[in-house]
Order: C-alpha cells, then structure tokens, then sequence
C-alpha cells in the first residue's frame, strides 16, 4: 500500500531538513512504497540523494533565525521576517491542505506550518524537536518579554504546539516535557565507506581534518595558517566556491556532490559548530569531535554539554576558533576516541511513526 507523508520543514540553516531525510529513509526500509510531499525553502539538493520519493513544494514554512554568520543572530531582522510570515495567512494554510489531500500523516520539524495544516484537512501531525521556537524565542528575551518584541510569536507558536497530534523529542533535548515518543539523535545515512571516501579525498598517509559550519557562511580567518600544518589534509565545508591552498587544503564549494555524513566518516577529526545534525552524524562514527560554542545561541549549551559528556569530545570559544589557537591541539584531540555509535535516533522514530501508520 502506497504511504504518503506531508513534511513540513524549517529552512533554519540545513538541521532540520537533514534530520528529516534522516527520518524518512528509514521509513522507508518500514515502508518501501513511501513518497514524501516536502514543503521547504531548504535546497532541494539536500534531498536529491535521500533514496526517497518525494515531490517538492517551494514554501515559505518557517523563519527561525536570521543569521548574520555562523555564530551571530540578527534579532531585528528575525522579528521583522516573523512579523511578515505570522500568524498564518488563511489563504496559505487551506492551499497546502489541498495539496495535502492524499497524505495519512504531517511530520513537522518544527515547522508549526504543518500543525495548522493538518487541523484543516484533519490529517495527524507529529512534531519532531530538540527544540521549539517558543523555546528558543523565551530565552532570547532574556527575562525582558515584553521589550523584546518576540512575546507575540512566543505566544503565537506555544499555542500551534499545543494543538499537534504527536510530539517526538529527540536528544540532546533543550526542554524535555512529557511527549508521546524519545529517541537518540538522528543521522542520515552513509553512502560511501571510509577508505572510499579518503580516497577520493587524496588523504593519503596524512591526517583528515574537517572544518564544517553546517552550511552557514563564515570568513575564516586562519586558511592560510593551515598551509604550515603539513602534516594534515583539512576538509573545509560550506565555502563559495571549490579550490585548493597550497597541497594540504581543500575548499569545498556548492557543486562537490560530497555527502556529509561520509567526509565526516572518512576524516581523523570534525571542527564544528555545536549544531544538531553535524552532531547527530557524528555520533554514528568514532571520529573525534572539537565543537566550538555558540555563547548567544539558546540550545547551544544543550548540544555543548551532549558533546562534551557523550562524545568525549573537545569545546573551544569562538575566539580561539577564528584566531587559529585549536591549532596546536590537534595531536591531543586526535586522540579523543570514543566507543562506538548507539542506535540511530531516526531507526526509533520510524518504528514508532510506523505503528501509527
């Protein structure tokens, strides 16, 4: 029998839209004939190689966060694009559950665009969140509510979650409240093996280093100090454009059909910023981990921690970041294994989405 879920995804960087096709491919080793209906402004090209049939659906869903880079919000703007989106028009919340007709089920991450939906076609939703934006916009107001202008959208999406069918939390948990389903944290799935992948790399005899801001742009000041490094290959994500410094960096732009899950599985050491999927993906392999932390970000401290007593992994500040101090490090760091993954968050999710379906 032919399974159609609605999927409704925040564009906030790629997480969620990873942490969905997570979900969905296993699903599908559940239900072979399954076919999403992906409603997103994330890139299309985060779901190209999912394995999953799906059809995709340009909607602005979701705001989240403005970011000016990597590790700074802009909160003025955040406000000004929530003020334009929310609450939902009437016009857009009856066109979606239009073209959602045919779906048994909306899954929500954690986009509450999909909620309002399913109320009007009377299809269940599922939420699926480490975090909410009700969360998330509290902490932002700093125990200033009322100045902060972001009170009405907090009361705004505390109402839409209240009216879900299902709740998933999925670790690491920023506030944990009584839901429906827990998991661990999902992660897409590999396609490449390790000595493939170094291969195509040209790691060599060197030591892989993987510099990922999950797909947030940043200038990264310290490129050419990795050039006296020789000794190691770095792997720098998320750039421009694609090309080389010197024999032992390479940049990897837009167009490099790279999966992430694999560079992360085929290097010696990830650098990331302390952002959900990088770190759910990361956990499915035993490379060591150095996260830098993101003092202004809300979940960030959540993630931190996780990492920290979970990964036995290394948290730096983001000034000994983008001033190259981690550098030096990297001997001990390398040297940070771990015992290998647990059971894949996604894989829960699904057997508990399946009993329903």
């Amino acid at each position: 029998m032919s399974i159609e879920l609605a999927c409704f995804i925040s564009p906030h960087v790629f997480g969620h839209a990873t942490r969905t096709v997570a979900l969905l491919q296993a699903l599908r080793t559940q239900v072979p004939e399954l076919t999403a209906r992906l409603f997103t402004v994330a890139p299309e090209s985060l779901f190209k190689n999912s394995g999953v049939n799906y059809s995709y659906h340009h909607f602005v869903t979701d705001i989240g966060l403005v970011q000016n880079d990597a590790f700074r919000e802009n909160r003025n703007q955040t406000i000004e694009k929530l003020a334009e989106l929310l609450p939902f028009r009437d016009s857009l919340i009856s066109h979606c559950a239009d073209l959602c007709r045919s779906s048994q089920l909306i899954l929500c991450d954690i986009s509450c665009l999909g909620i309002e939906v399913g109320q009007a076609a009377a299809i269940p939703s599922i939420l699926i969140e480490n975090f909410t934006w009700n969360w998330i916009y509290s902490r932002m107001a700093s125990g200033n509510l009322e100045n902060s202008g972001f009170e009405p959208f907090i009361n705004l999406f505390s109402s839409y979650c209240q009216r879900v069918d299902y709740r998933i939390q999925t670790e690491p948990v920023c506030n944990p409240i009584p839901c429906d389903f827990n998991c661990a944290p999902m992660a897409r799935k590999r396609i490449l093996g390790r000595s493939r992948i170094r291969y195509t790399l040209g790691v060599g005899e060197k030591k892989a280093v993987l510099i990922s801001m999950g797909g947030v742009a940043l200038d990264l000041p310290f490129l050419e100090q990795l050039k006296k490094y020789d000794r190691y290959l770095f792997i720098v994500a998320g750039q421009s454009q694609g090309s080389h410094l010197g024999d032992n960096v390479r940049l990897l732009g837009p167009g490099n059909n790279l999966h992430h899950p694999d560079l992360i599985n085929g290097c010696d050491l990830l650098i990331c910023k302390s952002g959900y999927s990088t770190i759910a993906e990361c956990l499915q392999t035993r490379t060591p981990i150095c996260c830098i932390a993101r003092e202004s970000f809300a979940e960030s401290p959540v993630l931190e921690a996780f990492v920290s007593s979970e990964m036995n992994g290394v948290i730096i500040d983001t000034v000994s970041f983008l001033g190259g101090d981690w550098l030096e490090e990297l001997p001990q760091m390398l040297e940070n294994r771990r015992n290998p993954a647990p059971v894949n968050g996604a894989d829960q999710a699904a057997e508990f989405i399946g009993s329903l379906l």
